[in-house]
This record gives structure tokens, C-alpha cells and sequence, in this order.
């Protein structure tokens, strides 16, 4: 039997506000010069990210925060075999599209003994990454890495859109790297209005 119409209006009217809810969980969001991205736990093992933050810190400085579901050590990153594991900050500030290769990227590593954690901020020049100036980092907690670095580092641009990624130890391919949000979706924060 049918449900009668009222209630099949209600259903219907109940799944699109779930359905929008579930987006607006998922969007990255600004408020207060700090835009967030919200990721579900959606990586069996290895490194999940499920938050990334990033915004101006009060003394001027950019301040990214990448958090994962579990908690995690220094010494969680190297590889026995393979490249080592890394959380990273892609980061665009010019009109290039964000399918392409990030303009800067923010990484956090660890040294082969997994016990002083790195942060070295990268430059794409000529098709090659160089490293500009190294980050300074802090753990606000055990699933989450800050890093603070200044605008200019990046060049002081309007706006930079941005995605976390964070590199299992031994991932050699795309699918063992975890984005937030999912790739190629990027989040925007909005530095200066024009």
C-alpha cells in the first residue's frame, strides 16, 4: 500500500534537509578571518584527515591546523621501506585552477628516528619544489599539528585556496593519500576584500 501524500511530502521534505545538512557539515566554512574544512573519518588505517583549519593568527601570522580521527606520533611518519609519511597544507594564491599543482605547500614531517617533528615551507619554481623557510610547529593536541608561518611567505595574496593532504609512511600512489576536502575540492580563505 501507497503511502498517502502528506506524509510522502514529508519524507521527501525530511531527506532534502539531511541531504543539505550533510553539505553543510561537509563545506568548508569562514568566520573571523579562519575558514575550516570538516572531513569524515572515511580512510581505513593510516592517516585520516577530518579537520583542517586555516586563518590569521592575532599577531599577523597564518596559523594552519591539520587534525586527524586517531591520535598520532612523531614517530607514526617514517618508513621502513618507501617514502615517508607527511601531513601537508596545499596552498593556491594565484589563478591557477586547483586541479593543478599547489603554488606553496606546507609540510610536516619527522626525522628518520620519528623523534623532532619538521616544518618546511615549499615554493613549486620551474616545475621543481623548493624549500623557502622552514615552519614552526606545535601540537595543540595529540591528533592535531599547528604550524604558523607569515603572509608574506606566500606572497600576501587577497585570498588562498587550500586542502589538506595527509601521506600514510610507504604510500607511493594517490589512493593511499588522504584529502580534506575530498580532492579536487578546495576551500578559500579570503585574506583582504578587494
Amino acid at each position: 500500500m501507497r503511502p498517502p501524500a502528506r506524509t510522502r511530502r514529508l519524507a521527501a521534505a525530511a531527506a532534502t534537509a539531511a541531504c543539505a545538512l550533510a553539505a553543510a557539515a561537509a563545506a568548508p566554512a569562514q568566520t573571523d578571518g579562519t575558514a575550516v574544512v570538516r572531513d569524515p573519518v572515511d580512510t581505513a588505517g593510516g592517516l585520516d584527515l577530518t579537520r583542517v583549519q586555516l586563518g590569521r593568527a592575532p599577531d599577523g601570522r597564518l596559523r594552519a591546523a591539520l587534525t586527524l580521527a586517531a591520535p598520532w606520533r612523531m614517530r607514526d611518519l617514517p618508513a621502513d621501506e618507501g617514502p615517508p609519511g607527511s601531513l601537508c597544507l596545499r596552498m593556491w594564491t594565484t589563478t591557477r585552477r586547483p586541479g593543478t599543482f599547489p603554488d606553496h605547500l606546507l609540510c610536516v614531517t619527522a626525522d628518520a628516528r620519528g623523534r623532532h617533528m619538521h616544518g618546511d615551507l615549499m615554493v613549486e619554481r620551474d616545475g621543481a619544489l623548493q624549500r623557502e623557510r622552514t615552519v614552526a610547529l606545535a601540537r595543540a593536541s595529540l591528533r592535531t599539528v599547528v604550524a604558523r608561518f607569515p603572509q608574506s611567505a606566500i606572497g600576501q595574496p587577497d585570498s588562498v585556496r587550500f586542502a589538506g593532504e595527509a601521506t600514510p609512511p610507504g604510500c607511493d600512489r594517490p589512493a593511499c593519500v588522504d584529502t580534506a576536502p575530498n580532492a579536487p575540492g578546495v576551500a578559500t580563505l579570503t585574506l583582504r576584500s578587494r
